[in-house]
Formats: structure tokens, sequence, C-alpha cells
């Protein structure tokens, strides 16, 4: 069992009473909606109103919209749903992650640059308090994948760098500081992206680290971001057949997973770990 008075889900007695309360209360329908964060381009009312309501969706991910509509968004939302929703962005850059207004700090390897872990605080600090301001609870950030190939879709700037070390400082900060203001961190994207070049939204790429190599890097930084409390971690499509392979030695090639689907690297690796 799962102790939800310890990190990170730092509940109260009260709290753990309201969770098992509804889950007793919850039909299978509801169970399942609550698997999918959906992702939502529009305020259309009837729309949402069906996302909500119809379907149960535990979350939305929320496209840049200009501020009224996120409002209109979220709180049509919130209204129609029985369990109250996750609300998601990519708040990466500043709060303009959701709403067309809000700031822009800068790519995260421009404040990568300041070799200044106060300004990854800031940043955020900035993500939290704009990303609530609007309705959002949990950020799609920090990326706190490591950029060791410049060839890469997906990390390059979105990246604090190439250094493992700064990496973790940055990404500790970032995770400090939106939580701070009451916005869940997602560190992403696990086992690690940066050292494959193709985009695992589209393919399958790979982490080709040893253990050991992994454990000094990724590993070293997805500890320290948990250590910090961060409230969640974003899978990615990606294997890290090191890992997979020392996990479960009667693995064959072809059955090593991405972690996405992958009981060794979400389980053993990560939860366990």
């Amino acid at each position: 069992m799962v102790d939800l008075k310890a990190k990170p889900f730092n509940l109260s007695a009260e709290d753990i009473d309201w969770v098992e309360r509804t889950l007793a209360g919850m039909t299978l329908d509801e169970k399942v909606g609550q698997l999918f964060c959906l992702v939502g381009y529009s305020d259309e009312e009837e729309y949402l109103k069906r996302l909500a309501a119809e379907y149960k969706a535990g979350g939305l991910m929320c496209r840049p919209m200009p501020a009224r509509d996120i409002l209109n968004t979220v709180q049509t939302l919130q209204r129609n749903a029985k369990i109250p929703m996750l609300i998601a962005a990519n708040l990466e850059k500043g709060g303009s992650g959701i709403a067309e207004e809000g700031t822009t700090v800068g790519s995260v390897m421009q404040v990568a640059a300041t070799d200044d872990d106060d300004m990854a605080y800031k940043l955020g600090v900035v993500c939290g308090r704009e990303g609530a301001a609007v309705g959002c609870n949990w950020a799609f950030a920090p990326i706190i994948d490591i950029d060791y190939n410049f060839r890469n879709p997906i990390t390059n700037t979105r990246t604090f760098g190439s250094d493992p070390e700064r990496v973790r400082r940055m990404g500790i900060q970032y995770v400090k500081g939106v939580q701070q203001n009451g916005v869940a961190a997602s560190i992403k994207h696990f086992p690690g992206d940066g050292v494959d070049e193709r985009d695992q939204h589209l393919v399958e790429s790979i982490n080709s680290l040893s253990c050991e190599e992994w454990d000094a890097t990724y590993g070293a930084v997805y500890k320290a971001c948990i250590e910090e409390g961060a409230m969640t971690v974003m899978v990615g499509h990606i294997l890290q057949p090191a890992y997979s392979r020392r996990l479960n030695p009667a693995l064959k090639d072809e059955e090593i997973l991405p972690a996405s689907l992958s009981y060794e690297l979400v389980t053993k690796l990560l939860k366990e770990r």
C-alpha cells in the first residue's frame, strides 16, 4: 500500500478519508475516466460539459488561449465535474504556457545560461502564480532531460543544458517555485530524453546509457527532484534497455518496451527505487 502521509502526497488523515470515501463511491466508468487527461483547444461550453460530466475526464491539458477563454474553460469544467479536475499546461517558459497574455520569462536554456539557480526558482514562481491565477493546478514542467544530443527535436532549448549537475540544481529550484504557488510539478520525460535524436512523440526513442551512467546523470536528477517533493512524473515513450535488462534478465530484446508501457522502468525503477 502507498503511504499517503509521506512524500509526495503529504496528506492529512482528513485528506485520506476524503480519498477513500470518494474512491468507494465511484462507478467503474468514473474510475476509467479519471485515467485520462484530454487536450483542450476550445472554451465551447457544451463540449466542455461533455468532457467533465459525460466522459468524466480526470484532467484537461490547456493549450495557450486568451486568459478570459482559459477562465471560462476551467470554470465550466469544474462546475460540471463530480470530482475536481486536474488542469494542466506546458508551463515551461512562463505563464504564457497557458494564457496568451502571460509572462514569457525565457526558454529553459536561456534561464540555464544565467547559471543562477535563483532564476530557475523565479521561473517556477512565475509559472505557478500565473498558472494558478487562471485555474491551472498541474505544470507539465520542469523538463529535466539532459541535452546530450543537439539534434534531438524535443529537448534542445527546452532543457537546462547538457551538464547534469546544472540540470539537477535548476530542476529542484523550479519544482520548489511552482509548487509553493499551488501548482503540481511534473518532472519529464522519464527515463530521460536528449540522448537519441528522434521524436518520441512519433516513434519510440532510446536512452542508451549504461545503468551506471544513468544513475550518475538522469537518475541523480530524478532522485533530487523527487526528494524535493515533485508531485508527479511524466513518463515518455523512451526505452532504457540497460535498466530493463538488469531489472528483468529474462527479457528478450523484442520484449523491451518504452517506459510508458514498461513494468520494469515504471514500477521497479521509478516507483520502487
